[in-house]
Parts: structure tokens; sequence; C-alpha cells
């Protein structure tokens, strides 16, 4: 790289040299300028000096021809003087201007410049050729005349160059002088600093950091220094590097496998934390089966009104409950943030009617006023997650009820219009203590309440609201809060309206029917609710007069008569008091009204009162009537594989329910691949874990006969409680057509079973029988749920054949569980222990299934006890107590089930459904 000192403009050198030339030229510019000036000034001085005298001399010598007219001696007395001076005009003037006589040129120049007139510029005379003076001529000290002189200024020009040559010279003389002086810097400073530039380019071009520049004195040598020092902590820094790299090589390879064993680490917690919650969801789900089954056969059977409505609500809440455990079983997905809501019709009446019965007893039993007021343009239904959105609501309604000890609690949904398009807004309001406004901000944070001692006071872990936020933003909506402390809360949620169904048909009075409606001690929750929807029907609330009446049951009974001048008379009942057809039986009342109020009892109970009609004792249902109906498949064939018995029976009879009888069950997969081949189905239900063959290899193994025959393809549904975990995804891989998870509903039994089946002519639909009274049982070894599940599912003869499988299967199973145990076999004790848990968690054998299900998992961990070797010694300290419980758990079926020790008849009757067992 080419130097900069070598450019000779722009070295420091160059400009040293070109500041001096210009100053020194500036300078004798100047010097000359000035000097010229002077010289013009002090030329004219003397100039009219000398002229002066010149033309007193001639005045002196003329006044006597002048004062006598003498022109001859005035003309040889000029002649005598007129050549000196550079004289170019000479003239005698008479006092009157008349000229005497005159010498020169003859011709007067008009730009003469009259140096009588005192100061004269010396550019003036640097542009004029004649220089002009007069004076007076005096006889006796009277002017007779002047005498006029005028002379060039040739002269002048030599001595202005003689003045510039002058300055030159000195200009010179200084020029040499100050590029001496420039040399002289150049020596000190200029090279020094060419010299620490050609270093610097030096240790760039080779990377030598071991070089070092000379150092001078002065700033030159202070900046050489620098340098150098900053050379020294390169070197330093290289050499830091430099060991850093020797070790750095060892230092990634140990970190390396630092985060090895820490993948690993974390792996082998997730896959323990998957096979945790999958293990979890099997044992959870199953008793949610008994409560499931149970409350759907017993809300489809024929009941009263009332006791048909509790059973709904037991059903929806058995749903939402298993939908919310599933999630947190499912722990994965919410900490992923993948939290996914559906989008299928749901009515918005229905979800509050839900939310305030369930929360009924938790009000009443805090003296609280619950209710929910529906504006009459929410939608029949709209687009979105009735779980999710009860389960929204239900925190809402949970956390004003935790937070007000006296008052109501008011739930209203509305519709209002946003710039995005309509949306529905559901609020909670309360009376308790309410929010401060610098806690407002934080009250949706996860585990955060108002004030730490609310924790300790009303207990909860501030998760709720969180919670619903996450929720209600998954569903494209927003949160929010309006709060002030000692008046109570809102809470309210907005979401975005589509799909939409349109509204109810409004309620209008009939003219014949009287406007007048008066309330008695109706709660302020309850009577806002009834009073929208009255004055939108066109009703008047009156505080006094005649009218119809809506009055609390207990009011009604304290007074013993009608109130004066009623109407009709519309009792509040709490829910689950009995005293409202007491009330009606005894005239009082005309018709009674649970509280909180449920839109599905009022609003039909509004219109009749609206159109003047006859009031029912009850207000009926929206959809009651007959007992569900089912849809119907006869002459359908279905194959049933799975390893225990007490499911196959099970599944049998919820099939018999949808008119499928012709049934065969297989006990293992190989036996399943057997069947399928021989014969053909037109549903195959595979349970997952089997002996020989599992369920999913099954469905392999069926699928590549298909392929392999050109056959058609038979539907394959995996029936299985593992919901999480690998077992979950399983059944795709395995080119199954869908998953039926355990428990199942007859409502999602039968839409499986319409996706891939055809309902048979004429006979579409089958009625659900009505329950038998449930018998309450006290013993702890079976689980009352299940019991009455299966007696709800089936007849005697059903539970006859039921127990009879259990005892021929359960024995068995328990004997090959101890025969793999003494073999030390864990996957044949762990099979054995799966298959005594599943039989037993289907007939209700809640003890047997709960020591199986131990069993089984320490059996798939190889070890029991913290023995972590696969020693199964322990196993059978831990069956060892099967025995005498099993023989006890069936003493308890047998008396349960009404059943004779020495029973031993045939099946049912000709209307049973029978699974009949394929044989190889």
């Amino acid at each position: 790289m080419r130097s900069p000192f070598t450019n000779p403009i722009r070295s420091l050198s160059g400009r040293l040299a070109l500041a001096v030339a210009s100053a020194v030229a500036i300078a004798l510019l100047l010097l000359t300028g000035l000097s010229t000036w002077r010289e013009v000034e002090r030329y004219a001085a003397a100039k009219r000096e000398a002229l002066r005298m010149t033309a007193q001399i001639l005045a002196a010598s003329a006044a006597q021809a002048t004062a006598q007219g003498d022109e001859a001696a005035a003309q040889s007395t000029l002649r005598a003087i007129a050549h000196g001076q550079a004289l170019v005009y000479a003239a005698v003037e008479r006092s009157e201007g008349e000229i005497l006589a005159e010498q020169g040129i003859g011709l007067r120049l008009s730009d003469d410049i009259d140096l009588d007139r005192g100061t004269v510029s010396p550019l003036d005379l640097m542009t004029t050729r004649t220089l002009r003076v007069s004076v007076p001529i005096l006889e006796n000290a009277r002017p007779i005349g002047r005498v006029v002189l005028v002379s060039d200024n040739r002269d002048l020009a030599e001595r202005i160059t003689e003045v510039g040559l002058t300055a030159a010279l000195a200009g010179l003389l200084a020029l040499a002088l100050g590029l001496a002086v420039s040399m002289g810097l150049q020596r000190s400073v200029t090279r020094p600093l060419a010299a620490l530039a050609r270093t610097m380019d030096g240790i760039r071009l080779g990377h030598d950091y071991s070089r070092r520049a000379e150092a001078g004195s002065g700033e030159v040598g202070a900046l050489a220094e620098s340098f150098n020092d900053l050379l020294r902590a390169v070197n330093e820094r290289d050499q830091a590097i430099a060991r850093h790299n020797a070790g750095l090589e060892e230092e990634i390879r140990l970190r390396t496998h630092d985060l090895i064993e820490a993948k690993q680490s974390a792996d082998e917690a997730n896959a323990a934390k998957s096979i945790f919650l999958a293990t979890m969801s099997h044992e959870i789900r199953t008793p949610m089966n008994g409560i499931l089954v149970m409350a759907e056969l017993l809300a489809s059977a024929d009941l009263p009104p009332r006791q048909q409505r509790y059973a709904k609500v037991i059903a929806r809440s058995g749903q939402s409950l298993l939908a919310i455990i599933n999630d947190i079983l499912d722990f994965a997905k919410v900490e992923a943030g993948r939290l996914e809501v559906e989008r299928i019709p749901l009515s918005p009446r229905d979800v509050a009617d839900t939310v305030v019965t369930l929360f009924a007893e938790r009000a009443a039993s805090a003296g609280l006023d619950l209710a929910a007021q529906i504006d009459g343009d929410v939608p029949r239904t709209l687009l979105g997650d009735p779980v999710r959105l009860g389960q929204v609501l239900g925190n809402f309604v949970s956390n004003a009820l935790k937070f007000t000890a006296a008052g109501h609690v008011l739930v209203r949904m509305e519709m209002e219009r946003e710039a995005s398009g309509p949306v529905l807004r559901i609020a909670v309001s309360d009376t308790g203590i309410g929010i401060p406004q610098d806690r407002l901000a934080g009250i949706f944070t996860a585990f955060t309440q108002a004030d730490q001692s609310i924790a300790r006071r009303f207990g909860g872990t501030g998760l709720g609201l969180s919670i619903a936020e996450r929720l209600i933003g998954a569903m494209g909506g927003r949160v929010g809060v309006e709060s002030r402390v000692g008046e109570g809360s809102t809470f309210w949620a907005r979401i975005p309206v589509e799909g939409a169904e349109g509204a109810e048909a409004p309620v209008r009075r009939a003219p014949a029917v009287p406007a007048a409606i008066r309330f008695g001690a109706v709660a302020a929750a309850t009577q806002a609710a009834l009073a929208a929807d009255l004055l939108a029907a066109g009703f008047h609330p009156v505080p006094s007069g005649d009218g119809h009446w809506i009055v609390e049951a207990s009011e009604l009974l304290a007074s013993g008569r009608r109130p004066e001048g009623a109407g009709r008379v519309i009792a509040l009942v709490p829910i689950g008091d009995t005293s409202g057809s007491g009330l009606m039986r005894a005239g009082l009342a005309d018709a009674m009204l649970r509280r909180p109020l449920a839109q599905a009892e009022w609003r039909p109970l509004l219109a009749t009162l609206a159109q003047g009609a006859p009031l029912a004792v009850e207000a009926p249902e929206a959809d009651a009537g007959a007992a569900a109906a089912l849809p119907s498949f006869a002459g359908a064939r279905v194959l049933i594989a799975d390893d225990s018995a007490v499911n196959r029976e099970v599944a049998a009879e919820a099939l018999g329910r949808f008119g499928i009888h012709d049934i065969v069950c297989v006990e293992d997969g190989g036996a399943a691949v057997e069947a399928a081949a021989a014969g053909r189905f037109d549903l195959v239900l595979m349970d997952g874990s089997m002996p020989v063959l599992d369920g999913f290899s099954a469905a392999v193994a069926i699928r590549a006969r298909e392929a392999r025959d050109g056959t058609a393809r038979v539907p394959i549904v995996a029936l299985t409680a593992h919901v999480v975990g690998d077992g979950a995804e399983s059944w795709q891989a395995a080119g199954m057509d869908g998953m039926l998870a355990k428990p199942f509903t007859l409502a999602q039994l039968g839409a499986l079973l319409a996706r891939h089946l055809s309902a048979a002519e004429g006979d579409r639909e089958t009625v659900v029988p009505e329950a038998p009274p449930l018998a309450a049982s006290d013993d702890a070894l079976l689980d009352e749920p299940t019991i009455a599940n299966l007696e709800e599912l089936g007849d005697q003869d059903f539970l006859e054949r039921i127990l009879r499988l259990y005892l021929a299967q359960a024995p068995q199973t328990l004997l090959d569980l101890e025969d793999a145990l003494a073999r030390a076999d864990a996957p044949a004790a762990a099979r054995a222990a799966h298959g005594l848990k599943s039989m037993s968690a289907n007939i209700g054998a809640v003890q047997v299934k709960d020591r199986a299900g131990a069993i089984e998992r320490a059996a798939r961990d190889g070890r029991l006890d913290g023995n972590p070797d696969g020693n199964l010694d322990g196993l059978a300290d831990a069956a060892s107590g099967l025995d005498d419980l099993l023989a006890r758990t069936v003493s308890a079926l047998r008396l349960r089930f009404g059943v004779p020790v020495d029973e031993s008849g045939e099946e049912g009757g000709d209307d049973a459904t029978v699974c009949r067992l394929a044989v190889g």
C-alpha cells in the first residue's frame, strides 16, 4: 500500500511548504500594496510643494508686469522659469481671469488634478497624467491675478516600479526563509510520522505485532509510545486467545457431553411423564364410564320431568368433567400452548342453564341468589365449544360465589356489535368484596389473586381466571373485569358470533291477558331476570293492585293463602325442594318454577302465561317427551376382539341397544385375523392390548390380507382406554378407521355406527327401556356407579351372564398371573394383571381392579417396592391376597345381582344379545 506521505500534495510536508509559501506571498502582496500607497501619497505631497514654490517665485517676478499689464514682461518672466519641474504649461492671469501671458502646450486639460484642493487620492494620482497648482499674484497684499502651473507625473511610475522591485526582493528573501523553516519542521515532525506510518503498514500487512515503532520526543514521540502500548495489548490478547484455544476443544467436549446427558435426562423425564399420563388416563377414565353411562341411560328413561332434568344435568356435567380431565391429562398440549376448541353448534341458553343448575346448591348453602338473564336477541345456536364456554362461565360464577358473602350473582348474556361484527357478551356480576383498582391489571395472571390473604380466607390457586382468559382467547374473544371495592365485580367475556341461528321467536302477551305482574319477596337477581323477559313480552311489573303473582314458595307456605287479587300465581321453588307439589294441591299456586331459573323451563312457562293457556304443573323441558330414541342397525354383523370376557359382553350389550345381535367375539388379535378372513363383517371393534397379537398388529394383518386378496375394506375401530401417549395414536399407523375411547356413551357409539353402518329400513329407531330403581350398596368391594350402569344396560339375564363370565375368567386369569410371577415373566404378568384389571373394572370389582392395576404397572416397569433389577419376587407378595379378595368380591357380586351360590342356569331369553365366541 502506498504511504500517504509519498503524495506531495496530500503529505504533511507538502501542505506545510504550501502554507509557508502562501503566507509569504500574501504578506508580500499586502506589503507591496501598502508601500505603493504610501509612496504615492509622499509623491503627491512633494509635487505639490515643488510646484507651489515655483509658482510663488513666478508670481513675485510677474507682479509688476501684471500690475502694469505688460504682456511682454510677463511673457519674458514665464520663459525664464518654464523649463524646469517638468512643467507642461504656465500662465499669468489677471484678476478678472484674462490671460496676460502663457507658455507651454497652450491647451488646458479638463482632467488635471488640482493639488490646491488639499488631500488627493493616490488612486487618482495613478490614473491621471497632469497635476495643476495656482498661486495669487499680490501687489501691496492685494491680489491682482494668479499664476497657473501644470506639470506631468511621468516620474510617479518610475517610483512605483522601484517600490515593487524592492518588495519583490524582500518577498523572495522571506519565502526562502519560510521554506528553510518548513524543511526544518519536516525533519522534526513529518519524518517521524512517516516512519510511524510505515511501521503501521508493515504490521498490517505482515501481522507481526512484535514490531515496535521508534519513539521520539514531543507529541510525535508520545503518539509512537501509545501505538507501542496498543501493540503490547494486542500481543497479550493474542496470547490469552491462544491459551484459551488450547483448552477450548476439551471444554467443548465436556460441555457437549453434559448437554447430551441433560438431553437424555430430559427425554427420559418426558417419556416418564407420557407413560404416567397414559396410565393415569386409563385409570381415571375407567370409573368415569359408570358415571356417564348411568347418567345417560337414566336421562333417557321415562322419568318425571324434574328427575329427568336432574339426570340430564348429571349427564352434561359428566361430559364436561370428562372433557376437562382429558385436557388435564394431555398436559403436554397445554404446555405447548396448543389448546384447541371445537366449532360445533351450541345453545347459549343451555350453557347458562347447566352452569346455574350446577352451582344452585352452592349458592343456596351460602344464602345467595343466583340467576341467569338471557336477552331475546341472543341466537338460538351459534358455532363454538359448549364444554369450553361452560367451563369459562363456571369459572366466573364460581369466582363470584367465592367472594360474595351476601346478595346475589347474576349471569347476563346479550348481543353487541363491534367493528369486526356481532359478539356475544357474557357477564357475571356479584355484590361481593370487590377488587382494588391497582389489582385489576393482573387479575387474569396465573396464580395471582387480589390479595395474598385471599388464598387463606377463601382458598383457591388463582388459576381459574387465567384458564378462562386463555379459553376465550382461543375462541377469538377477550375478557375483562370491572370492580369497585365493597360494591362488587363484573367479569365479562366477548366472543365473536359465527354460524348463528336466528333468535327465538319473541313472546307477546295476548290482548286479553292482564298485563300487571306483581313480585313477592323475590331476590334481586331472580327478579331482574324475570322482569326483563316479562317487560319484553308486554307485561308490566306493578307495586300494588291486582295482577299475576310470582312469589317464593316459602312465602306462600308462611301465609297459607293465595295473594289477594292474584290472577295466576307462580311459585319459585329452590332446586331440590319438594314443597311445590303441595302448594299446587292446596290451590295456593298455579305453577312451579325452579330457582335458579332455567331458560328451558321459564321460556315455555312465559309463553303459556302470555297466551292465557292453562299452566302445567311443572314447566316442561325444552326437549321433554318420550325417552331418547336410538337408531337401529339391525342386520349388521360385528366382530368384537377383546381379551376381557366382561368387556366383550358389555360391548355386545351396548350394540344390542342399536338392534345389532349378530356379534362374533374373539379373545386375541390372532383370532381376530382368522375370524375376519373366515367371514364377512360390517364392523370390527378391536381392543389394543391383547395376547398372541395386539389389536394394532391384527389390524395391519387384516389390511394386508385385504390388499392381497382384493377384498372389500372392512371398517376397523380401536376400542381402548388409552387416550394419551403412544397408544392413543397407534390406531392411525395401523390403518384403522377410527378410535372409540373408553368410557363411551351410547351417543358416541351411535355416532360411530352411523359413520360406518347403514340404519335398518323400516326400523329406524328403538326406545331405550326405563331403568329399574337403583339399589344402594355400602360394600366397599364394589363400585356402585359401575354396578348401576350394568343394571341399566341390561336385564337380569345379562347380569347373570356377565357374572358367570367373570367367574369363569377371573380365577383362571389370577392363576395365569401367579404362574407368570413364579416364572419371573414380567410381560406375561403384566398381560394377566391387565386382563384381570379390565374385566374387574367393567363388572364393578373396584378393589380387585385397583390391586391388579398396581401389579400391572409394577410388572411393566419390571420392579416392585423400588427394586430396579427386574426381580419380580415382590409382585408375588402383592398378589398373595388376591385369592381371598376375589372370593369376597364374587360373593358380593352374587348378593348384589341376586344370583344364588349354586346358580347354573342357561343364558337369557330369546331377546338377549348373544356374544358368540369364535373358535379357531
